[in-house]
């Protein structure tokens, strides 16, 4: 990201994807590791709702990621990015997860109340899943993969997965989880 993109993301309150930290996972070529700050973040600029944080070499080294988003407290949250299906060079047609690596701290709030929706678009096809994160908050600053939906890319396929994680229709205000980013990877069985 240049100078002029990278201060444009800057000046609003919401937070633009820098893609430039998009990866496959060494231990497995065929894992796409997608950090927070490669993601669009509503309010993600704002420092009262969100904050950038180093994670710890123990943290890094579990998760595959170095830095995360707090969330302090929001009630609308939009998370979101997008990817080419080359990113995934496929010998055959395969079905991929989307998972968000997120950490609920001790004092996570907002979570029981409504769900959360999930959802993954590709090439026109969308699902959607919608549940209650509150089961997570249990193992608090522990942390969890989340299924949040799955697409499937055949060889040589060309366009652009589309992934969100959404709660904008409920007043209730929701804090104190980290997300380190998201993990794409093939569907096992």
């Amino acid at each position: 990201m240049d100078y002029d993109q990278r201060s444009e993301a800057l000046s609003g309150p919401h937070w633009k994807a820098d893609g430039s930290s998009i990866s496959s996972d060494k231990a497995c070529p065929a894992t796409c590791r997608v950090p927070a700050k490669a993601l669009n973040i509503t309010w993600g600029n704002d420092p009262r709702f969100w904050q950038w944080i180093k994670l710890s070499e123990v943290e890094t080294r579990s998760v595959g990621f170095d830095e995360g988003a707090r969330l302090l407290q929001v009630n609308w949250i939009e998370v979101t990015g997008k990817l080419p299906t080359t990113m995934f060079n496929v010998a055959s047609t395969t079905k991929y997860e989307v998972y968000y690596v997120m950490k609920f701290q001790v004092d996570a709030f907002g979570w029981h109340s409504v769900p959360i929706k999930f959802k993954v678009r590709l090439n026109g096809q969308e699902t959607v899943k919608n549940f209650v994160l509150e089961s997570y908050k249990e193992k608090h600053d522990v942390w969890q993969e989340i299924c949040g939906g799955e697409f499937t890319v055949s060889k040589n396929a060309a366009g652009v997965v589309e992934f969100g994680m959404f709660e904008v229709k409920s007043e209730w205000w929701k804090g104190s989880v980290v997300l380190a980013g998201i993990k794409i990877r093939p569907k096992e069985g």
